[in-house]
């Protein structure tokens, strides 16, 4: 009596190979003992956030857009939330935390815009170019 071997193909090779579709993920050659190949694992990206910011001109650029901001009375919640975010981004707790104070205000915004929300978001645009003026001088920056 002969007796044969079968070979087991994984489940979605064997869906693959029905649908006369490949993937090029998953190796469909088999491996040198007969047995299908097994598909390769890899690890998930790894993601970040946002990097810190340091730099002085990024710094001045950002001072800059808020005193945009602020000179064009431009109370818009999602453009004060980016410049806010951005700002909570400095790892200088002088601009850090304003910029924190623009996210919350503007978040208000978003949530009830009035006059009272305009006027936190004026108060926290006012709070961060203070503290450009207290590093960089008088602007532009």
């Amino acid at each position: 009596m002969i007796r044969t071997r079968r070979v087991v193909l994984p489940a979605a090779l064997f869906v693959a190979a029905l649908a006369g579709c490949s993937s090029e993920s998953e190796p469909t050659a088999a491996s040198a003992n007969g047995a299908a190949a097994t598909p390769a694992i890899t690890a998930a990206p790894v993601t970040t956030g946002p990097a810190p910011i340091a730099d002085d001109a990024t710094i001045r650029h950002l001072c800059n857009t808020i005193a945009d901001l602020g000179n064009s009375l431009n109370f818009d919640s999602d453009a004060n939330l980016a410049a806010g975010q951005r700002a909570e981004l400095i790892v200088d707790p002088k601009f850090s935390l304003p910029g924190r104070g623009l996210v919350k205000a503007a978040g208000a915004a978003s949530a009830a815009p009035g006059p009272d929300t305009n006027i936190e978001i004026a108060q926290a645009q006012l709070d961060f170019l203070d503290a450009c003026g207290d590093k960089y001088g008088d602007g532009p920056w």
